[in-house]
């Protein structure tokens, strides 16, 4: 059995959404992924949430994969968290790099990276 790309749980009494995002996304991964994220985040009011999302499992992207990254993350800049969280391993130092240019690239800047 493989690992789910993704899953995205609203947490109502801690005001976040919680986001899990592992391995490298297929095309249809991502097109399931947009349809959940519109779902969940129809839900909430996301300027009172904080988006975390754990990236521990996340592959390390290639340029083709940038694209889709982006723009989730200009989504998630529209959404108006009042914080996205990355939480990553002390081992994914170019996750975090890549992380950081994508957010800067959309225009995300309430972001935080958390090691664990």
């Amino acid at each position: 059995m493989t690992q789910k790309a993704f899953s995205i749980e609203i947490n109502r009494a801690n005001k976040t959404m919680d986001m899990m995002v592992s391995g490298t996304f297929t095309p249809q991964d991502y097109d399931n992924f947009v349809k959940d994220y519109a779902a969940k985040t129809g839900s909430i009011d996301a300027k009172e949430y904080t988006l975390v999302v754990d990236c521990k499992t996340m592959n390390l992207l290639g340029p083709s994969d940038v694209e889709g990254l982006s723009a989730s993350f200009v989504r998630y800049k529209e959404s108006g968290f009042q914080k996205v969280v990355f939480i990553i391993t002390q081992a994914q130092t170019l996750i975090k790099m890549q992380l950081g240019r994508v957010a800067r690239g959309a225009g995300l800047s309430n972001v935080e990276v958390v090691v664990e």
